[in-house]
């Protein structure tokens, strides 16, 4: 994935209440070095970035439907394929990170775990307990394990970088295979960066 800037968005009251109402939402498939996904494009950001078992149109336009049940979508897999390719794509050296813009709905709680994934660094492992310390909720580590599992945004929130005390992986909405993928992927780049290996925060 890109060195990306990530500004997250939460949905306003009315926003959620409504379902989208107003709204169009650009939506489409394309392929990841992770696998085949679905993405949403509200008008405030990326609303949806999920990876599919399933590829067919039908499922992933529910998914959408669901979430944003009054919001019209409009199918555009060519404006989803530029989207990856700025976040999977190789980019130029010495460019300037792009911003991705995200918007989420969800409790407070949720928000301010999405949040601090935010704040994990690429190549960087945390666990669900030292996670919930960093949101104020230290006796909370099963809270915030659902609602690392509840984030909508696959790879932008970065909720990949979670792991148990152990060091066990943990579970992963995607699958743990794409799990494991994800943070090989990303310990590699941070060792040919800088050499050490990756840390627990």
């Amino acid at each position: 994935m890109n060195d990306l800037c990530v500004t997250l968005e939460t949905a306003t009251p009315d926003e959620i209440k409504s379902g989208g109402a107003g709204w169009s939402i650009q939506y489409g498939i394309g392929k990841t070095p992770f696998g085949v996904a679905l993405v949403g494009l509200s008008p405030r950001g990326i609303c949806r970035l999920s990876f599919l078992e399933d590829p067919a149109p039908l499922p992933a336009r529910a998914i959408l439907a669901a979430a944003w049940p009054q919001a019209r979508l409009q199918r555009d897999d060519r404006a989803v394929r530029q989207i990856l390719a700025q976040i999977f794509g190789q980019p130029a050296v010495g460019t300037t990170p792009l911003t991705q813009r995200i918007l989420v709905k969800g409790s407070a709680f949720q928000i301010r775990v999405w949040q601090a994934l935010l704040r994990i660094p690429s190549g960087t492992l945390t666990t669900y307990g030292q996670l919930a310390a960093q949101v104020g909720q230290p006796k909370a580590a099963r809270a915030v394990g659902t609602a690392v599992g509840n984030n909508p945004v696959a790879c932008l929130i970065p909720c990949h970088r979670v792991i148990r005390q152990n060091g066990l992986l943990g579970g992963y909405r995607w699958g743990t295979a794409r799990k494991q993928a994800m943070i090989t992927l990303e310990c590699k780049r941070a060792e040919a960066a800088s050499g050490p290996s990756p840390r627990k925060t």
